[in-house]
């Protein structure tokens, strides 16, 4: 990625786009292209320790360094998925010299010590530069202890999916393909333990991890080959409200979760709050709806989801953008383009 192909991907988009949408960048080939990046409007960089996307070699620890003190002078933060490379390659290798293609071979191809290992190794890095880290998509109690242990000391913040709060391991064996997703599903306890620190406001943001891949695209013949991912838009307020519903959280929880701190993490300004001068985007929700969700209907591409069927108590009926209604009752009554790029 650099500041030519994000500002080609932003005019793309604001043609296209019905919400508001702020754009990471991968990290770049040459650390000098950091600034002109930002400076085209990514509000923060996306790093994959799992494997190279973008253009700094992930296994050369000098070269992330200077990726990360650069970008720590820039202000914005380094969102980060946390899998550590070489511990993830050692267990696929194992399976997949055994034969094994099934569900839990997947689930012991992904530790969590591969999402312990990689935190420690990027809070050191963070601690070094001075960059703020984001950790998305925490799944396991490890990997949650491992960032209690330096938040204090750190600009470190990190966030949950509703997956991870709701799903476990033993629904991927049930699903199959359709329940992949990076990082996997873990156990009961792990989830006992993400809603805990949820609760404790250890856990900065809730956040859809949206992927949505084709059914074709999750029905390959080897669990090695399937696209990991669902899609998360349609059914995280649901899912959420549901949760409220049974006084797991309160609404205050969840507009804080899902909008004020995401806005302060990525410096987004005059978003994610209902305050005076602030722009008007605004979901209204009726809380006591109960409806059954159906991936069939979805407006994504991933006509499938895990939570396919489930029964929830709450749902979106409107949706205003820059005080615009864009979604009412389930149905898109705007047009694209009406969204704006947020810089």
């Amino acid at each position: 990625m650099d500041s030519q192909s994000l500002r080609e991907r932003m005019q793309r988009a604001e043609k296209r786009t019905l919400v508001n949408i702020a754009f990471n960048s991968a990290l770049p080939n040459r650390t000098e292209e950091i600034p002109q990046i930002v400076n085209e409007g990514a509000v923060g960089f996306k790093l994959y320790l799992l494997k190279q996307i973008g253009g700094v070699n992930i296994d050369d620890e000098n070269a992330l360094k200077c990726a990360f003190k650069t970008i720590a002078e820039t202000k914005v933060p380094i969102a980060v998925h946390a899998e550590d490379k070489t511990i993830l390659e050692e267990a696929r290798k194992k399976t997949q010299t055994a034969g094994r293609s099934d569900a839990e071979a997947f689930l012991e191809a992904h530790p969590p010590e591969a999402e312990v290992k990689a935190i420690q190794n990027v809070t050191k890095l963070a601690q070094d530069s001075g960059a703020s880290v984001h950790i998305c998509h925490v799944s396991s109690a490890a990997g949650l202890k491992t960032i209690q242990t330096t938040k204090r000391t750190l600009n470190l913040t990190c966030e949950v999916t509703p997956h991870h709060l709701l799903l476990t391991a033993q629904d991927q064996k049930k699903q199959g393909n359709l329940a992949i997703m990076l990082p996997p599903l873990r156990t009961k306890a792990d989830t006992e333990a993400l809603w805990k620190a949820l609760r404790q406001g250890s856990i900065d943001t809730i956040a859809s991890d949206h992927a949505p891949h084709s059914m074709e695209e999750k029905t390959a013949h080897s669990i090695w080959d399937v696209k990991p991912g669902i899609a998360g838009l349609e059914t995280l307020l649901p899912l959420i409200l549901t949760e409220v519903n049974k006084n797991r959280l309160t609404i205050a929880d969840l507009v804080r979760l899902t909008s004020e701190n995401p806005a302060e993490i990525f410096h987004i300004k005059d978003r994610g709050s209902l305050k005076e001068g602030c722009f008007a985007d605004i979901v209204v929700v009726d809380i006591n709806l109960e409806h059954k969700i159906d991936a069939s209907r979805f407006k994504s591409k991933a006509k499938f989801s895990p939570f396919d069927g489930w029964k929830v108590k709450g749902k979106p009926v409107k949706t205003f953008v820059n005080g615009q209604l864009v979604m009412d009752e389930g149905e898109i009554v705007a047009k694209p383009g009406i969204g704006r790029i947020i810089r």
